[in-house]
C-alpha cells in the first residue's frame, strides 16, 4: 500500500497497519498467522468492558477484514464470539454507519438457525416500523441477505405496507425482501400479488423492475393474477417501441420477456416480439435482447408463427450470423434456432417451405466438429429435433473410422443426445463408443474427460436413469465375462477407461442396480490381472466395498486376490492385504461403509483410508532391505581372506578436542553416504557406552581390513568406537585425519552432547550451503533406489556428507554435501536432496545445486549410469 494514511480510506491507523502488514507479507503462511494473531487479539479487546459504539464498530469492520482476506478461510464460528456485539450494535449503535456495520456481520457471520437470529426479530421490527428511511432500508437490506423463516410473523404486516412507502428505495427493497422470503413460506407471495399491479405501474422504473422480477417468482408458484398480468402486457407494448435506443427501457423489456419466456403469450405480445425480432436482429449490442425475443418465440404456438405467403421466415432474420467465425454469433445463432419450432425452417412440414439453403445446411453440419462442447450439444439437439436418425447416422459412422487416439467426447455428446431419459440406450452407446477405440484392457492410457464426462451426466439425472445405465452396463459386463468363463485371463474386458466407469457404478449402485454383488465380485476378481495397477487398486477398492453386500467373501475371489498378491508390486500387494484383512471382520467394512459420507466410491475410499490410519500399522512388503541400524559381527559375512592382521605405524598424535570433534560428526553422519545410518539421540547414548570400553587389536583389525565394515565404522556389538581407515579414492572422510585408536589411552567421549551441536552444525551448513549454490541447478530422475544413488555418489572423487531425511532442512529428503579438496579437483561444492519415489516406483527424484561444471558433470554422469 503506497497511500498515506489520510488518503487511504482506512477507519483508523490500527485498520490501516493491519492492511499494511497484509499486503506486505511474504507468503500466505505470513497473511494467515498475521489474520489469526490479529482475530485473537481483537477478541480480547472485545472482553473488555465499556467499549464504545465507535471502538465495537472498528472491531467488527476489521474482523470481516480477516475473515474475507485469510487465504486458508477463517471459520465463521470461529467469529462467533463477536456476535453479541454485533447484535447490540445493530440494536443501539449511535448512527447508521454503526447499525449497518451490525447488521452486516450478522448476516456475513451468523449462521442460518442461530440463537441470537432470535434476539435480531424486535430490532428488525423497530426499524421497519421506524419513519427513518435508512433505518428501513437497512432493515430490509438484512432480511433480504439473511432471510429466515422466524421472522415472518413478526413482520409481515408491515412488510405489505412497506410495498406502498413513500420511498421509491423502501418499495423497491420491500419487493427483493418478500421474494426472498417466499423462498422461506410461498404463502408470502399471495399477499404479495395483490399489491403487485400497483408496483408494475410505478412511475420508478427501478421499482418496476423490482415488480417484474417478483412476478416471474409469481408465474413459477402459480399465483399470478390477470390484472398483473394485463399490466405487465400494457407496459411491454409501451416499452418495446424505447427499449431499442433507451437503456432503461431496455433493461425493463428484458425482464417482461423472460416472465413470458415461462408464460404462453398471446397474439399481441407474439407480434410485438416477431417486430422486435425484426428491427434488432442486425444490432451487435442488442443481442442479449435478441436472445430473450427468441425465448418468447419457443413458448408460441406453431399456428401463431406459421409464416403467409407474403411474411418473412423468422429464421431469415438470423442467418446472416451462420458464416460468422464468431463462437458468440455461432452459439447466438444455434441457441435462436433451437427455440423455433424445426417445422418452420427445416421443410420437414409440406406446407412450409426449408428456409436455409444447402451451403447454410452444411455449415451448420460442420459445427458438429467445433472445438467447443457447447456448439457441440447445441448443434446435436437442433438435428435430433429434425430427425433423431441424423444424429444416429453421425455416431454410427464417427464409430467406424475412430482412432485409438481420437477424442471420444463428441461422441458420448452424441450418445446423450440420442439417449434423452432412456439409460438402457445410454449405455448401449457408451458401451459402443468404448467398444470402437480397440484399447486392450492392459492400456495405461486412460481417458479422464471421458470418465468424467459418463459418471456426470449419470449422476445429474433424475429418477431411475442412474441405476438403469448401471445395471445395463453391469449386465453387460457379467454377459461377457460368463462367455469366455473357460478362459479367466484372457477371455474378454473393457477397456481401461470403461472399466473406471463400470467399477465405478458398481460401488455407487450397489442395491440399487439389477445385478447381484456376489456376481460384480466374481468377475472384477477374474479380470484383475488383465489391467495396469490403478485399475487394480481401483478393483480392489470396488470389491472390498462390495464385500460389504455379502455374509463372507467366496474363497475363489479370495484366491485370485492371494494370486495376485504374490506376483503385484508393494502398493497393489498392500491393497491385496488391506482386502484379506478387512473382509475377515464384516462389523469392521460395515462401520467402514456406514461411515462414508456418500455412496460413491471416492467416499468409500476416504472411510476406508480414515480407518486404516486409526489402526496400528500394517505390515509392509518392501523389495528393498534397509540398512541395519545394530549391526553386529554375526550379521556380516566376512571372508577369512577380507582379515588383515599386519600392524600400522602409530600415527601422529592428535589433539583431543579434535578427536572428540571429529567423533561427534561421525556418530551423527552417514559415514558411508546410505539413507538411515545416522543415529538417533537414544541409540547415541548407546555409543558413548560402548565407546568407553576396550577396544581390541582384532576389532581394528577387522575394521581396517574388511570393506564391509567401512559402512560401520561408528560400532561393533561387541566393542564400538570410531573408526578411521586409510582413505582411497571415493571413500568418505568426514574426521578430517586419519586416528589410530591404539595410540589412545581412553577413547570416552567426555561431552556427548557435542553430537547435537555438530548434527545442527551440519544441517545449517547444508541449509545455507544449498541457498547459496544458485550457479548450476538441476533436476531429474534416477531409476534406481536412493541407497544405491548414494553409492554411486560415493566412487566419486570427492569429499562427501549424508545427512538423513528424518533431519531438517527439508525433511522427508536425504541431503547430500559433496566438495572438491584438491587442486586437481578444485574447491568446487555441490549439495543433492533426494526424495523417494512412490511405493510402486524404484526410483528416485534428485534435485543438484552446485558451483562447478566439472562436479556438475561429474555427478549427472553417475547418476545416469
Amino acid at each position: 500500500m503506497d497511500v498515506p494514511f489520510i488518503s487511504s480510506g482506512a477507519l483508523s491507523s490500527a485498520h490501516y497497519a493491519i492492511v499494511r502488514h497484509v499486503e506486505l507479507a511474504k507468503t500466505a503462511q505470513d497473511v494467515d498467522h498475521f489474520l489469526l494473531t490479529e482475530v485473537a487479539s481483537v477478541r480480547a479487546k472485545l472482553s473488555r468492558a465499556r467499549l464504545s459504539s465507535k471502538q465495537c464498530r472498528e472491531c467488527l469492520i476489521i474482523l470481516m477484514y480477516c475473515f474475507l482476506t485469510s487465504i486458508s478461510g477463517i471459520p465463521p464460528g470461529d467469529l462467533a464470539f463477536a456476535l453479541p456485539h454485533a447484535v447490540n450494535l445493530a440494536e443501539a449503535g449511535s448512527s447508521v454507519k454503526e447499525r449497518r456495520i451490525g447488521y452486516l456481520f450478522c448476516s456475513s457471520i451468523m449462521p442460518s438457525h442461530d440463537e441470537f437470529k432470535l434476539m435480531l426479530v424486535n430490532t428488525l421490527r423497530k426499524d421497519l416500523e421506524s419513519p427513518d428511511v435508512a433505518r428501513i432500508s437497512l432493515a430490509l437490506e438484512y432480511i433480504v441477505q439473511s432471510p429466515t423463516e422466524e421472522i415472518i410473523p413478526a413482520i409481515q404486516s408491515r412488510l405489505l405496507d412497506l410495498l406502498s412507502h413513500n420511498s421509491p428505495h423502501v418499495r423497491r427493497r420491500a419487493l427483493f425482501a418478500s421474494r426472498a422470503l417466499a423462498a422461506q413460506d410461498s404463502s408470502l407471495l399471495r399477499w404479495t400479488s395483490q399489491e403487485i399491479s400497483k408496483r408494475l405501474r410505478d412511475p420508478d422504473s427501478m421499482v418496476v423492475n423490482a415488480a417484474i422480477a417478483t412476478c416471474i417468482d409469481l408465474s413459477e408458484n402459480r399465483v399470478l393474477g390477470k390484472d398483473a398480468a394485463a399490466d405487465i402486457q400494457k407496459a411491454l407494448l409501451h416499452l418495446i417501441e424505447a427499449a431499442v435506443d433507451e437503456p432503461a427501457a431496455r433493461r425493463v423489456t428484458q425482464k417482461i420477456l423472460r416472465l413470458y419466456g415461462t408464460l404462453t403469450p398471446p397474439s399481441e405480445v407474439i407480434t410485438a416480439v416477431l417486430a422486435l425480432i425484426k428491427r434488432i436482429s442486425t444490432h451487435r449490442n442488442l443481442y442479449a435482447l435478441l436472445l430473450d425475443a427468441f425465448a418468447v418465440i419457443r413458448q408460441a404456438p406453431y399456428s401463431a408463427l406459421k409464416p403467409s405467403a407474403k411474411s418473412t421466415p423468422i429464421v431469415a432474420t438470423i442467418r446472416h450470423l451462420l458464416p460468422s467465425h464468431d463462437p458468440n454469433e455461432q452459439y447466438l445463432f444455434l441457441t435462436c434456432l433451437e427455440y423455433v419450432d424445426p417445422r418452420l425452417w427445416a421443410g420437414t412440414s409440406p406446407t412450409v417451405p426449408a428456409v436455409l439453403e444447402g451451403w447454410e445446411v452444411e455449415r451448420i453440419m460442420q459445427f458438429l466438429s467445433s472445438p467447443d462442447a457447447a456448439i457441440r450439444t447445441k448443434t446435436l439437439r437442433i438435428l435430433a429435433r429434425v430427425d433423431p436418425s441424423i444424429v444416429s447416422t453421425y455416431l454410427s459412422q464417427k464409430l467406424q473410422d475412430l482412432a485409438a487416439d481420437d477424442d471420444v467426447l463428441p461422441l458420448l455428446e452424441a450418445a446423450e443426445v440420442l439417449a434423452t431419459d432412456d439409460g438402457e440406450q445410454y449405455a448401449r452407446s457408451v458401451k459402443d463408443v468404448f467398444a470402437a477405440l480397440s484399447d486392450e484392457p492392459g492400456a495405461r492410457h486412460i481417458s479422464e474427460a471421458a470418465i468424467e464426462r459418463v459418471l456426470t451426466y449419470i449422476r445429474d439425472k433424475d429418477g431411475d436413469f442412474g441405476p438403469n445405465v448401471a445395471t445395463a452396463l453391469l449386465a453387460s459386463f457379467l454377459d461377457a465375462g460368463t462367455d469366455n468363463a473357460a478362459s479367466e485371463n484372457t477371455g474378454f474386458a473393457p477397456s481401461a477407461t470403461l472399466m473406471v466407469v463400470v467399477t465405478t457404478l458398481a460401488v455407487e449402485y450397489v442395491g440399487r442396480a439389477a445385478v447381484a454383488p456376489a456376481h460384480l465380485l466374481h468377475a472384477l476378481s477374474v479380470k484383475l490381472r488383465l489391467y495396469p495397477v490403478s485399475i487394480q487398486e481401483l478393483s480392489l477398492i470396488a470389491m472390498l466395498r462390495l464385500a460389504g453386500e455379502l455374509d463372507s467373501v467366496p474363497e475363489h475371489v479370495s484366491a485370485g486376490v492371494r494370486a495376485l498378491n504374490e506376483v503385484a508390486g508393494r502398493h497393489i500387494q498392500r491393497r491385496c492385504l488391506q482386502f484379506m484383512d478387512i473382509t475377515s471382520k464384516p462389523e469392521v467394512l460395515q462401520g467402514i461403509i456406514s461411515n462414508a459420507p456418500s455412496r460413491s466410491l471416492p467416499d468409500f475410499l476416504v472411510s476406508l483410508e480414515t480407518h486404516q490410519q486409526t489402526q496400528p500399522q500394517s505390515p509392509r512388503i518392501s523389495h528393498h532391505a534397509s540398512p541395519p541400524t545394530s549391526p553386529s559381527l554375526s550379521r556380516l559375512s566376512l571372508s577369512g581372506s577380507k582379515l588383515r592382521y599386519t600392524a600400522y605405524d602409530a600415527p601422529p598424535p592428535v589433539p583431543a578436542a579434535r578427536m572428540r570433534r571429529s567423533s561427534s560428526r561421525q556418530s551423527t553422519s552417514s559415514v558411508d553416504g546410505r539413507p538411515g545410518s545416522s543415529l538417533s539421540s537414544s541409540r547415541r547414548e548407546d555409543e558413548y557406552a560402548y565407546m568407553s570400553r576396550t577396544v581390541t587389536a582384532g576389532d581394528l583389525a577387522v575394521a581396517a581390513g574388511s570393506p564391509e565394515l567401512k559402512s560401520m565404522a561408528l560400532g561393533l556389538t561387541a566393542n564400538r568406537s570410531p573408526i578411521s581407515s586409510p582413505k582411497r579414492p571415493g571413500s568418505i572422510d568426514l574426521l578430517g585425519s586419519k586416528v589410530d585408536l591404539i595410540s589412545l589411552d581412553s577413547p570416552f567421549i567426555a561431552e556427548p552432547p557435542t553430537a547435537l551441536e555438530e548434527l545442527e552444525e551440519l544441517n545449517h551448513d547444508f541449509e545455507s550451503s544449498w541457498n547459496a549454490l544458485q550457479k548450476y541447478i538441476s533436476r531429474g530422475w534416477c531409476e534406481v533406489p536412493i541407497d544405491a544413488v548414494v553409492r554411486k555418489l560415493q566412487s566419486l572423487p570427492y569429499s562427501i556428507a549424508v545427512l538423513p531425511a528424518d533431519q531438517t532442512p527439508f525433511e522427508g529428503e536425504l541431503k547430500v554435501l559433496l566438495s572438491g579438496r584438491t587442486a586437481e579437483l578444485g574447491r568446487g561444492r555441490a549439495a543433492l536432496r533426494l526424495r523417494e519415489g512412490s511405493d510402486d516406483e524404484d526410483g528416485c527424484l534428485w534435485r543438484l545445486r552446485c558451483d562447478d561444471d566439472e562436479i556438475l558433470n561429474r555427478v549427472k554422469r553417475a547418476l545416469a549410469e
